[in-house]
């Protein structure tokens, strides 16, 4: 789990830095309102990104409750609507330091 954890967070990290430098700030908002607006598919893709979130979320509740790492629960949390998966990879690779 942790070297797919490490993977999440490359791969995220060097997509999200690519896209930033494709379409930055106004244009990426720009897009990812356009995803909910042009088909159907797009408000799936939308709840099916916040299901997830929420369920990663559920996990990363009940893993805090067990170690105590609240604090690191609420900062992964926080950041989750912003940088998405990388939130969890990140939790699953601090939560026992």
């Amino acid at each position: 789990m942790t070297a797919v954890a490490v993977g999440v967070l490359i791969v995220m990290i060097a997509i999200s830095a690519w896209a930033w430098r494709q379409a930055p700030a106004k244009t990426a908002a720009e897009q990812f309102l356009g995803i909910w607006r042009v088909t159907p598919w797009g408000k799936q893709f939308y709840f099916d990104f916040f299901g997830l979130q929420i369920v990663l979320v559920l996990w990363m509740l009940t893993d805090a409750m067990t170690r105590g790492t609240y604090l690191l629960f609420a900062l992964c949390t926080l950041a989750m609507p912003i940088v998405g998966a990388m939130s969890a990879a990140l939790y699953w690779l601090l939560r026992a330091a």
